[in-house]
C-alpha cells in the first residue's frame, strides 16, 4: 500500500512477497518477506518527567521482517513443523511535540533522543505425533533473541542479533481421547 499524509507531509509504503512451494506430500517450504517504510510518521517518543507529560515527535520508521516456513511429513500421523522469523525495526525522530489534554501539539525542545532500533529472531519447531485416535504428542523448541543494538545496516543488525543471548524453550504435551462410551460399564 501507499500512504500520503499531506497535513505532516509524511509519505509512506509498504509491501509483502510470498511464495511457497510444495514439493510432494511430505515437504512443503515457505518464504515471506514484509517492508514498511514511513516518512514524517507521528508516534509516540518518550515520557517527559519534569512536565509529566507525554511527547510524540515525527518520525523516519522501518520495519523489515522476513518468514521462512518449513514442513516435513513423515507419514500421515507424524510431522515436524519449522519457523524462522527475524523482525527489524528502526525509527529515528526529528522533531518532538508536546501533546496536551485536548490533543493539540506545540514544539518541545528536548536533549533526550527517542531514536531506537530493535530485532527479533524467533525459531519455532514442532514435532507431532498422532499416537491413537484424537491422541497427540507433541514436542516443541521455541528459540527467541532480541536486540536492541543501534545498527544502519539490515544485514549488522541481523548479525549482531544471531550473537546475543538466547532463551530456549521445550516443552512436551501430550493429549489423549478418553470415550465415555468406552468407559461406562455395560448393563
Amino acid at each position: 500500500y501507499i500512504a500520503h499524509r499531506p497535513a505532516i507531509k509524511g509519505f509512506g509504503y509498504s509491501t509483502t512477497l510470498q511464495n511457497s512451494y510444495r514439493f510432494n506430500n511430505k515437504l512443503s517450504i515457505g518464504l515471506t518477506n514484509f517492508v514498511d517504510i514511513t516518512n514524517n510518521g507521528t508516534g509516540y517518543a518518550l515520557f517527559d518527567t519534569t512536565i509529566n507529560q507525554p511527547i510524540v515527535g515525527l518520525r523516519q520508521q522501518v520495519i523489515i521482517e522476513n518468514n521462512f516456513n518449513l514442513k516435513y511429513n513423515f507419514s500421515n500421523k507424524m510431522g515436524l513443523a519449522l519457523r524462522a522469523r527475524h523482525y527489524w525495526t528502526k525509527v529515528r525522530y526529528e522533531d518532538y511535540q508536546w501533546l496536551h489534554q485536548d490533543g493539540t501539539q506545540t514544539p518541545f525542545d528536548t536533549k533526550q533522543n527517542a531514536t531506537a532500533n530493535y530485532n527479533a529472531f524467533n525459531v519455532d519447531m514442532t514435532y507431532t505425533w498422532q499416537f491413537a485416535l484424537g491422541s497427540f504428542i507433541n514436542f516443541n523448541w521455541k528459540n527467541s533473541i532480541q536486540n536492541t543494538k543501534l545498527e544502519q545496516e539490515y544485514f549488522h543488525n541481523f548479525s549482531n542479533t544471531l550473537t546475543a543471548p538466547q532463551n530456549n524453550n521445550f516443552s512436551l504435551k501430550i493429549i489423549y481421547f478418553l470415550d465415555y462410551l468406552n468407559l461406562k460399564k455395560k448393563k
